[in-house]
């Protein structure tokens, strides 16, 4: 891999890993390299809280990530040391920074998602990019909505896409991005134990539930309403209920509720998978998997949520963190484990 610090390339780098995510607003980096106290450029890399922007490059050149350095390590002794470097994609800064008193207030009446998101992430001097798959539910107006002074630019965003059913996440150039995956996409790759390294995943059944049933508190405005709506989860294999009030929204907001819900459960079932070299598949790629010894008798779809690549002297490694594609679209999933 290759990297550029402020727009330069740094070539004296070691052990670069960086780990792209898919629904968050920033990936991660790390890397380590030997600073020279006297030499300019390393003075400004290294200097502690200066966030300095990274640029991350495959060999070919393509960009992975944008980001900027947040921790530095440094260390003095007898012996030569490498510093630690490490950070995140521009958009991180959502997730550490509330929305400031200047910026005030809280409240949004007869806003869209598009225009609340996009003062927000003006603040930080930050680009907003939407999917035409969720075009509408972007721009559709929320007669009012409001954070809370605690709540992370990141974590109010994601309570209100999640409310549209929207994915919030970026892209390479640390742009926020508002799209929904294409689960019906042709895989990019078979995995199977013969050409992977490690596979594996640890199910907890406690976070799972049989259904998950979503009731509203009647008003003046819904008497006509449907006030419970139920999503069934078939991978369950004993009677494990669950209700949640929904205390305001639309008519249809029960069924996306329990939808939402239990996509939610869904992403508490990870698989692994691990290889030695370089892996070419990124966040909201199709894979399909078979191995018997994970309980995967048949070819089953899943969609990488994260894809972690490393590099150091003996070569790439690459590690996969895979979903079911029903987490990111709140349909029942298929019982896989036959």
């Amino acid at each position: 891999m290759k990297i550029k610090v402020n727009g330069s390339e740094f070539k004296f780098f070691n052990d670069i890993t960086i780990s792209l995510q898919l629904d968050t607003v920033a990936s991660a980096f790390s890397f380590t390299a030997r600073f020279n106290p006297q030499n300019e450029s390393h003075r400004e890399l290294f200097k502690p809280l200066s966030y300095q922007d990274v640029e991350i490059f495959k060999d070919d050149g393509t960009l992975l990530l944008t980001g900027t350095v947040l921790n530095q390590s440094h260390k003095s002794d007898k012996d030569p040391n490498l510093v630690s470097l490490s950070g995140y994609s521009k958009g991180g800064i959502l997730e550490d920074c509330t929305i400031p008193l200047d910026s005030y207030p809280l409240e949004s009446l007869n806003r869209s998602l598009k225009e609340i998101t996009e003062k927000l992430l003006k603040i930080f001097c930050l680009n907003l990019k939407i999917s035409s798959n969720v075009l509408n539910q972007a721009n559709a107006v929320y007669s009012k909505t409001s954070a809370e002074p605690s709540d992370s630019v990141a974590g109010y965003l994601s309570k209100l896409t999640a409310q549209r059913n929207i994915v919030l996440s970026h892209n390479e150039k640390g742009d926020i991005v508002f799209f929904r995956p294409n689960t019906s996409a042709a895989p990019k790759l078979f995995i199977t134990k013969e050409n992977s390294v490690n596979m594996g995943w640890s199910v907890n059944g406690q976070s799972f539930h049989s259904s998950v049933e979503v009731i509203r508190q009647p008003s003046d405005d819904n008497g006509g309403v449907s006030l419970a709506d139920k999503a069934i989860n078939p991978l369950v294999g004993k009677y494990r209920p669950t209700v949640s009030v929904l205390s305001s929204g639309k008519e249809t907001d029960t069924k996306l509720a329990a939808d939402n819900k239990m996509a939610s459960e869904l992403s508490n079932l990870k698989l692994s998978v691990g290889f030695e070299k370089f892996i070419e598949v990124s966040p909201g790629d199709i894979v399909e998997v078979q191995n018997d010894e994970v309980y995967l008798y048949n070819r089953t779809r899943f969609m990488a949520s994260t894809v972690s690549i490393s590099e150091n002297e003996t070569g790439y490694k690459t590690s996969l963190t895979l979903v079911l594609p029903e987490t990111f679209t709140g349909e029942p999933p298929k019982p896989i484990f036959q």
